[in-house]
């Protein structure tokens, strides 16, 4: 049995695979990393807007225009909180809509669709765990793709010279 860890704070780490809405009004968010699960106060948009500041030097609202611009996208795009580690999150919906869980791209190892249900996708990770999320699976793929782009711009220049 996994132990559940309560916190005020949270901040993004290699071994963060997904932050989702936990519907409760003290602890907002639900973490799962590789070995542990973590209740946090603060809401799932807030633990990626201070990740991104905390480990980048900028905020949400500024990362995401940034990759608006490389992208040429403007909704549920990729938010890369740390790019020089790879750490890039997945949105499943709207950045801003209060049901979104944010899926760490280094950790999806694959996705495919819940039997009998168009709408929902099993994102499986490298360690063999799955966790199920409210998107199509043609929509989850893209999402990957997406990730991909964005992880493929800031990481270019270390194989480029």
């Amino acid at each position: 049995m996994v132990e559940i860890e309560k916190v005020d704070h949270y901040f993004i780490n290699n071994h963060t695979m997904v932050i989702s809405p936990n519907y409760d009004p003290i602890y907002q968010s639900k973490i799962y990393e590789q070995d542990r699960i973590i209740l946090c106060r603060q809401t799932p948009l807030n633990i990626i807007d201070s990740s991104c500041i905390k480990q980048g030097g900028a905020t949400l609202d500024g990362r995401k225009r940034a990759i608006e611009i490389v992208t040429k996208k403007k909704v549920m795009i990729p938010i890369p909180v740390d790019p020089s580690k790879g750490i890039i999150f997945m949105p499943t919906m709207k950045v801003r809509h209060p049901d979104c869980t944010w899926i760490a791209y280094c950790h999806v190892k694959d996705c495919e669709a819940v039997p009998g249900r168009k709408h929902q996708t099993n994102v499986i990770f490298y360690n063999h765990q799955t966790y199920k999320v409210d998107i199509q699976p043609s929509k989850m793929h893209n999402q990957v793709m997406l990730a991909a782009h964005v992880f493929g711009y800031f990481l270019k220049d270390q194989f480029i010279s």
